[in-house]
């Protein structure tokens, strides 16, 4: 569903194999929490997308970890911003610095963030993941 989401928008894609259960298992446990079905569902399909200049449009699973783990216990991004343990990013922006989120509610509603890092602003720009991508990827989605 989510490569054929994806190619419909976009023939630039570019698509890792899918992520194992055990990867997707690790991811939650070092995270520690679930990651949204949908996003799961989506690295189950494709370890990652990006576009032919290289660009992330979802990270794979070890850049999701890595890069979720060092913004919630980066000391200058401490200093500097407010915490990030309510987000989980898994896009970023490119060539601007600024990521794609969701927010870690306890009701689950899949909303997506963008994490302005100049204003340290989150605000929400999709109701889903689905959501998002077409609109990211058709330009209907603006920061």
């Amino acid at each position: 569903m989510w490569r054929e989401l994806i190619e419909q928008h976009t023939p630039d894609a570019r698509f890792a194999p899918p992520a194992t259960d055990q990867a997707l298992d690790r991811a939650e446990e070092a995270l520690g929490h679930l990651l949204p079905d949908d996003l799961a569902k989506l690295l189950g399909e494709t370890d990652g997308v990006t576009d032919a200049g290289g660009y992330n449009l979802v990270f794979s699973t070890e850049q999701l970890v890595q890069g979720n783990l060092e913004m919630r216990t980066y000391p200058a991004l401490k200093r500097l911003y407010m915490a990030f343990d309510q987000l989980l990013f898994f896009s970023d922006v490119p060539g601007d610095g600024s990521l794609f989120a969701y927010a870690l509610v306890p009701e689950g509603r899949p909303d997506i963030f963008v994490w302005d890092h100049r204003t340290d602003n989150r605000r929400c720009i999709a109701p889903s993941l689905e959501h998002f991508i077409e609109g990211w990827l058709t330009g209907a989605v603006r920061l």
